[in-house]
């Protein structure tokens, strides 16, 4: 039986640590960074919905600003982008 090359999400990612609707995380690609996207959707404990808030600018021609897509969260390396405040 072949094994597999990308761990399972559960192997991959805590519980407490997947990413959170609504928040805005960096999402790395093979240790790359790929773009900078709000989560919209998280469902089935390994697939989010994403909608692009800034590619890297190596990637500009694939993602654009608004753009919405599924990914595999395991697939990918994340980090939290810190909330800008509303206050003037």
């Amino acid at each position: 039986m072949a094994q597999r090359e990308i761990p399972h999400y559960h192997e991959f990612v805590a519980k407490d640590q997947r990413p959170s609707v609504g928040h805005t995380y960096r999402w790395y690609l093979g240790g790359d960074y790929v773009y900078t996207a709000r989560v919209v959707e998280f469902r089935g404990g390994c697939w989010a919905r994403v909608q692009v808030i800034e590619s890297a600018p190596q990637h500009t021609s694939v993602y654009t600003p608004g753009a919405e897509f599924e990914i595999k969260i395991a697939h990918y390396r994340y980090e939290a982008v810190p909330e800008r405040s509303s206050s003037a």
